[in-house]
């Protein structure tokens, strides 16, 4: 595969590796993720995650990759620290955007990358340079799945004229998380009108309370949006520092835009699948950083090469997340994450699938609880 003379009949070492990746075009890894996800899809068994019976959940967010001092490959990202002081130094790093599709409240693979470059090699703010991705990942994602109904899910930074023009343009649906500094208007708005509908509804929990409330058709710049509310309060004993077994009070509030249709029925629900956007920092990105993907390691000082070795990663945490899901089986490995991951990784090295032709080919079922 690697293009060289098999010198012996083994794994090829990593150098062999890197050389072949510098001159595969990261597109036809990202081709291969895409027929990976559309087989996902067509089979039909994650069916009742769709969002109202009908959009599936599309999470956007980005990630900082390797850094360095000194000079990296490609057109790297840079931020100057401490300027003007005598402890100025510039700091390169590499930045990728992700979307991930939402198949289980336990897996999220990835469904289109979108490498963040700096054209011009100024010091840019990760503002603008996130959503210019964000606009060139949304075609790409339309171009891949032209008939897929999506709904995207990201954070404050997207919630702009911008955002919302490309998914009326494409007949996709958003659930956004709203902070009041992204647009100033429509969190007044909210305020002044939702003591007037007073569609808020309360539930008491335990050790506090929930509640939820919501203001409908929002005029921003002739598009209608909704605005969604989602609060709890608690008590809970602290478990840490000279606090440890004194009672203290969490309070948590989140806002969420969205174009799709609020009810008193279904604001819980939607609430629900805003914060979800968080997994694709912890079944995401935090995995692949802490749990034996070494995401932020630089394998290769190869720009083309490392975003080859992204791509794999994404291939491998997808495999890996539907076996974690298989938890049946999975859990009854008493050890870590990371040992789990290793011991998955040499296995495959180890065994020949030559001796197992038989076993291939007889069809399984996988169920996920």
């Amino acid at each position: 595969m690697c293009k060289e003379e098999a010198v012996v009949d083994e794994l090829p070492y990593w150098e062999t590796i890197n050389r072949y990746l510098e001159k595969l075009e990261p597109k036809n890894l990202q081709d291969v993720i895409n027929c990976l996800c559309r087989r996902w899809l067509r089979s039909r068994v994650f069916e009742d995650m769709r969002i109202r019976g009908k959009y599936w959940q599309v999470i956007i967010d980005g990630t900082q990759l390797c850094s360095s001092r000194g000079e990296l490959d490609g057109k790297s990202l840079h931020r100057i620290h401490n300027k003007g002081t005598g402890k100025e130094y510039q700091e390169n790093y590499y930045y990728v955007l992700e979307a991930k599709l939402v198949l289980h409240p336990k897996i999220l693979i990835s469904i289109q990358t979108e490498f963040v470059d700096n054209e011009d090699g100024k010091e840019i703010e990760k503002q603008d340079c996130e959503r210019k991705a964000c606009w060139r990942l949304m075609e790409k994602l339309k171009k891949a799945f032209p008939r897929l109904p999506i709904c995207l899910c990201g954070d404050s930074l997207y919630a702009c004229e911008g955002f919302f023009k490309r998914c009326k343009r494409k007949n996709w649906k958003y659930i956004l998380r709203y902070k009041e500094g992204s647009i100033p208007t429509i969190g007044t708005e909210y305020r002044k009108l939702k003591g007037i509908e007073k569609n808020y509804q309360e539930r008491k929990r335990e050790t506090g309370k929930e509640w939820h409330d919501y203001v409908t058709e929002i005029d921003y710049k002739g598009y209608k949006v909704n605005l969604a509310e989602y609060g709890e309060y608690q008590e809970q004993l602290s478990k840490k520092g000279k606090k440890k077994g004194r009672a203290e009070i969490i309070q948590k509030e989140f806002w969420f835009l969205t174009d799709l249709p609020v009810t008193r029925k279904n604001v819980a629900d939607l609430t629900e699948r805003g914060r979800m956007r968080w997994r694709i920092e912890n079944e995401g990105f935090n995995a692949q950083k802490k749990h034996g993907y070494y995401l932020e390691h630089l394998y290769s000082r190869n720009y083309q090469a490392l975003k080859n070795h992204y791509y794999l990663i994404q291939i491998g945490h997808m495999i890996g997340q539907f076996l974690e899901a298989w938890e049946r089986i999975w859990k009854k490995v008493k050890q870590s994450l990371e040992q789990k991951h290793k011991r998955m990784m040499e296995s495959m090295k180890e065994l020949l699938l030559e001796k197992y032709k038989e076993e291939i080919n007889q069809k399984i079922q996988i169920r996920f609880i």
